[in-house]
């Protein structure tokens, strides 16, 4: 009986310290998310949901109804889907949110952008603080499952000491319209 009860305070204790450790947050991030990470998330699906409903509503009004076999859509939305960095941790905002500032304070060896487009563009970069980010990977989305892409995730990474953050900037530039749409947060 005693050796049962012992049991059952230690298993008590652990996992009263387990669910302390995540209560706290810890926001420590060790590299940045890669592309399945992203694509496979809720969130990330979640976007995805609300921009076929954008893109349906877009083409809707655009045409008055869905155009079979339409070439590749010019850009219509971007944001800022998210910012993660080794000690800011991971901030999503999804695709409808994009905030003027991060809640955390990012910084450390890297800081990494995510931006969600709804368009075919021809270019596309991002700038942290004026610097130029690295594309480590882009993700090509069918909102409509007609074989035509109709969106995009790029992810966009500053590999540099920094502790200072500054403002992020996604651009894109439409392939169809020449355009240049940009999507802005201050990165603390």
């Amino acid at each position: 009986m005693r050796k049962l009860f012992s049991l059952a305070l230690i298993l008590v204790l652990v996992l009263s310290f387990n669910v302390a450790a995540y209560a706290d947050g810890d926001v420590t991030q060790a590299k940045p998310l890669t592309k399945e990470e992203i694509i496979n998330s809720k969130e990330f699906r979640e976007a995805v949901e609300a921009a076929k409903a954008e893109f349906k509503a877009q083409k809707s009004k655009d045409t008055g109804g869905p155009v079979l076999f339409a070439p590749a859509p010019n850009v219509s939305h971007i944001n800022v889907y998210g910012v993660v960095s080794p000690n800011g941790g991971q901030e999503i905002y999804g695709f409808n949110n994009n905030p003027l500032s991060t809640t955390n304070d990012h910084g450390g060896a890297w800081i990494q952008c995510i931006t969600f487009q709804i368009g075919y563009d021809s270019s596309h970069y991002g700038k942290l603080a004026g610097n130029t980010m690295s594309n480590n990977w882009s993700e090509a989305i069918d909102l409509d499952g007609d074989r035509v892409v109709d969106a995009f995730a790029h992810s966009w990474v500053y590999e540099s000491p920094n502790t200072t953050g500054g403002q992020f900037v996604g651009t894109v530039y439409s392939i169809n319209i020449p355009t240049q749409w940009t999507a802005w947060i201050n990165v603390r």
